[in-house]
């Protein structure tokens, strides 16, 4: 089934998701630490009980005692303001975090980079668009947690198939798919409403962003191994 979800645009202790039954519960931390603003949403299928801020602590060190309080309640941390908690210099440093909100180009930055250090963090921007096999929040969360959602802005994919050697994808009308890999650098343009990339094995990662003159769709990252011989 599939479900949709404007994560971003929702501010209070419930987010709702169109198309399932309930919704996520929502825990905004906007706190001043000693180095930069934090703001931080931590995403639940139930309440989860949540630190006091600490003026006199760093980012750093915030961000490991919410990783810290949700520890085996299965919830997920975003972090809402990437780059000016942290920059791409320092994004290493959000230890935990499983999703990265990107609301500008210094945000992706930020993403890139943390994904150029083999972690597993995943974009939030526009409408998430999942295909749940039950339509419940807690399937959505484990959506999230392992990119299983995209991020959509006028634009929903026909189709969006990988495997282990590659994404193919189909689009409502002819456009183009943007091929991107470690530190953000474009390799391929692909035309056309159907596309493929073969994976070549040193990317590092990929994510496609998806064209056409209806809107944009940004796909999850896909982790490479690299290819021996």
């Amino acid at each position: 089934m599939r479900v949709r979800c404007r994560l971003l645009d929702h501010l209070g202790d419930s987010v709702p998701i169109d198309g399932a039954d309930g919704a996520l519960w929502q825990a905004r931390l906007e706190w001043q630490c000693s180095d930069a603003r934090l703001d931080l949403r931590v995403l639940a299928a139930e309440p989860v009980d949540m630190p006091e801020a600490e003026a006199s602590e760093p980012v750093a060190g915030a961000i490991a005692r919410v990783v810290a309080a949700t520890k085996g309640s299965h919830a997920l941390i975003l972090l809402a303001n990437p780059n000016e908690a942290l920059g791409p210099a320092r994004i290493a440093l959000a230890d935990g975090v499983r999703l990265f909100a990107i609301t500008q180009e210094a945000d992706l930055a930020c993403w890139d980079a943390a994904l150029a250090l083999g972690v597993p963090v995943y974009g939030v921007r526009g409408c998430l668009v999942a295909d749940l096999v039950r339509a419940r929040p807690a399937n959505l969360l484990s959506a999230l947690a392992y990119g299983g959602a995209l991020c959509c802005d006028g634009l929903e994919p026909v189709a969006l198939l990988e495997d282990r050697h590659g994404v193919r994808w189909t689009l409502p009308v002819p456009g183009e798919g943007a091929v991107i890999v470690r530190q953000g650098f474009e390799i391929a343009r692909i035309a056309g409403s159907e596309g493929q990339w073969i994976d070549r094995g040193n990317e590092g990662y990929i994510r496609m962003e998806l064209r056409t003159a209806a809107g944009n769709c940004w796909t999850q990252p896909r982790f490479i191994a690299q290819r021996r011989g």
